[in-house]
């Protein structure tokens, strides 16, 4: 640990230190800012969006959320072998999420992963410009810190100042870390506030047949969690299915249902569309009468 520096000391060699240095002490707090809105950030998809993490995302969870604090504690005491730390979990989290992002984008290897109960990884709740997934924006997060890292680490003796020298570096961290939690936060309780009963869908069901086969698009979406359709879809209530029009099972789908719904017995929540974004009309009309004939 390095002692405190007086904030006038402080201020009097700021003015002829090295770029190089200057940029190192912000770029980990740019890793921290990084940490601290990806775990914010999966929080926020989980439990207000209600995406259920599959395994991976687990995984790179368990990387971040401990970094998010690690980077926090070392910043405020100044410890020079913070980066040492931060490395020790985003290298890790980082192959994570690289293997997560071609589970999700690569067929093939999506194909080697083993059918367990939960989400599957393949699943892809967020799929923006057709390549921006979850996995992907994690990815982002711990390549910040790694660069930061590995930067700071050529330049050490930075990470005994802040870079703000009216900021003592416990303010700094505070702000930072007080500001994500807060707008993710407020974010949150404006979603639940407007959040609509039901998803919408058209009040005629569609005619054309869907592209995609029912049975694949179950083992793709459902059966992570309502277990294979050779087994007889033992985790589907058979009753539902038979008081329930087609129109109402695809607005169930489509709306998911919350673990805390009164209608809800398997102690998970469902998610919207399976976690399926881009599911059509068509092939969720397909999906329902594929769990009619096999259940």
């Amino acid at each position: 640990m390095e002692e405190a520096i007086p904030m006038d000391a402080q201020m009097s060699d700021d003015a002829d230190e090295p770029l190089r240095s200057r940029l190192a002490r912000a770029g980990m707090y740019v890793a921290l800012l990084a940490a601290w809105v990806a775990t914010a950030g999966s929080l926020y998809m989980s439990e207000v969006l209600g995406w259920i993490p599959c395994l991976w995302c687990w995984y790179q969870r368990i990387a971040m959320y401990p970094l998010a604090v690690l980077l926090a504690a070392g910043l405020i005491w100044r410890d020079l072998n913070t980066p040492k730390y931060a490395l020790c979990l985003a290298i890790p989290g980082a192959l994570a999420s690289t293997y997560h992002i071609l589970l999700q984008k690569v067929p093939a290897i999506a194909a080697l992963e083993a059918c367990v109960i939960g989400v599957p990884c393949s699943t892809d709740y967020l799929n923006l410009f057709g390549f921006i997934t979850i996995p992907m924006l994690a990815l982002a997060a711990f390549a910040i810190v790694i660069v930061a890292s590995v930067f700071a680490l050529r330049t050490q003796p930075a990470l005994a100042r802040s870079p703000l020298p009216f900021f003592p570096p416990a303010v700094l961290v505070s702000l930072v870390v007080a500001t994500t939690v807060g707008l993710f936060a407020l974010s949150g309780m404006m979603v639940r506030g407007s959040r609509q009963p039901t998803a919408a869908l058209p009040d005629a069901l569609p005619t054309s047949s869907a592209d995609q086969s029912a049975a694949e698009l179950y083992n793709r979406a459902c059966a992570g969690c309502h277990g294979p359709a050779n087994a007889g879809l033992q985790l589907i209530r058979a009753e539902y299915l038979d008081s329930h029009s087609d129109l109402e099972v695809m607005r169930l789908i489509r709306a998911g249902r919350g673990v805390n719904d009164p209608q809800n017995f398997s102690g998970s929540a469902m998610p919207a569309n399976g976690g399926q974004i881009s599911l059509s009309d068509e092939q969720l009309l397909a999906l329902v009468r594929y769990l009619r004939a096999a259940r």
